[in-house]
């Protein structure tokens, strides 16, 4: 629980590289509604700069799958233009959310479990508002809320 930030952080990124692998994955990044939190790889030396820069114009529609999936409403395709990557989202109780970038995730959505448990605790002694929903409400004593979400783009896999 007193781990230095400076660990944290280094942990945050190796878990983030851990799921990036597990996924075969091109690109994953953590972001908050303000913007990129982590990236793996970096996009400056990966060529994703475009895929990054896909991803932080879409940031705040990002932040409303979730509550539109609640509430059983009809969503945009916020992912509408980009035709090459499979996305799994992963919300960390409203306030961050883990976004890869693969060839199938589905795939992934069926092993990420315990590094996304792993990347969420390690999350929530990172950065304390991550424990608190969008509302301000406390969630130091329940489990934290996971949303996991997966955009197919396509339809049949050989």
């Amino acid at each position: 629980m007193f781990d230095s930030p400076e660990r944290l952080a280094r942990d945050i990124g190796e878990l983030l590289s851990l799921i990036r692998g597990l996924a075969e994955g091109r690109y994953a990044c953590l972001t908050e509604p303000g913007g990129l939190v982590f990236e793996d790889p970096p996009s400056e030396e990966s060529g994703n700069g475009g895929l990054r820069r896909f991803i932080d114009a879409r940031t705040a529609d990002l932040f409303k799958i979730p509550p539109a999936l609640a509430a059983g409403e009809p969503l945009e395709d916020i992912f509408d233009g980009w035709d090459t990557d499979d996305f799994v989202l992963a919300f960390l109780n409203g306030r961050v959310v883990l976004v890869v970038a693969c060839p199938d995730g589905e795939s992934l959505r069926a092993r990420i479990d315990d590094p996304l448990r792993a990347l969420a605790d390690r999350l929530l002694r990172w950065k304390a508002t991550y424990r608190l929903d969008p509302h301000g409400r406390g969630l130091f004593f329940s489990t934290p809320k996971l949303d996991v979400v997966v955009v197919s783009r396509e339809t049949d896999r050989a």
